[in-house]
């Protein structure tokens, strides 16, 4: 069996925000022949009559090509920024706190994940440390789509210092599958039956426009020190940019 490539982080429009159809969603990973889709769409969409539709469905659009694999993303009152995938969800489940999650979603998933870090300021629940499978260290949609985020790599790091199990991984966090960020996780050939259960084990590599990384290792050292530079110059860059389209459009308004 050849390696698998999928995406990881993907909102159908189950999602209150999300633009596409899973039979749409299935044709974009078909063109670009993706043979596995990670979907997150928001758990407060849902009802678990509404869950069990969706899974029906997700096993409807899935063929020989392509597999949609449902999953949930949760947030959560008191917890600002704080979002927590599971992937390949079996069963229909309803934490409200941090806690409820990691001890319903990790028997219940394939995987469980922390999702952009950079929204909760990288300030983590020991509950989640403790018991997540793992980190989404480069988010194509907060973080771009050309440069993984540095921090995120090093609050993998230090997760890993207790628990060297958990990985990092590259999502797309897709809503709308016309603007595609790119970001990849290539599984290995002799875990291609079950790719959530490889990213859980760290058995996959992930890739970007830009870059390519391993799971386990991620990004460190002295190309970890680079990527802080990279990411620093980028972002001041894009904020110059901001700022010149704002002017821009306030000098067409005011003509």
């Amino acid at each position: 069996m050849p390696p698998a490539l999928g995406i990881v982080h993907v909102h159908s429009n189950y999602s209150h925000d999300g633009r596409d159809s899973l039979d749409a969603l299935a044709r974009f990973a078909v063109e670009r022949r993706i043979a596995f889709v990670g979907l997150t769409d928001h758990a407060e969409d849902f009802s678990e009559a509404r869950w069990r539709e969706y899974v029906a469905e997700c096993a409807r659009a899935s063929s020989d090509a392509v597999r949609l694999i449902p999953g949930l993303e949760f947030r959560f009152a008191d917890f600002s920024g704080l979002h927590l995938l599971a992937f390949g969800l079996t069963q229909w489940i309803e934490p409200t706190t941090p806690d409820e999650f990691i001890r319903l979603a990790s028997p219940a998933s394939r995987a469980t994940a922390l999702a952009h870090p950079i929204l909760a300021s990288y300030e983590i629940p020991a509950s989640v440390r403790d018991g997540i499978d793992a980190i989404e260290v480069w988010n194509a949609t907060y973080n771009t789509r050309y440069l993984p985020d540095p921090r995120a790599f090093r609050l993998l790091h230090r997760i890993q210092r207790a628990r060297p199990a958990v990985v990092g991984f590259a999502g797309l966090d897709q809503h709308d599958a016309r603007n595609d960020r790119e970001t990849r996780v290539l599984v290995h050939e002799t875990q291609a039956h079950d790719p959530l259960g490889a990213i859980k084990r760290g058995q996959f590599e992930n890739r970007g426009r830009t870059m390519r990384f391993d799971a386990v290792r991620g990004v460190g050292g002295a190309p970890l020190a680079l990527l802080y530079v990279a990411r620093w110059c980028y972002d001041r860059v894009e904020r110059v940019q901001d700022v010149m389209v704002r002017v821009l459009r306030s000098r067409r308004g005011e003509s």
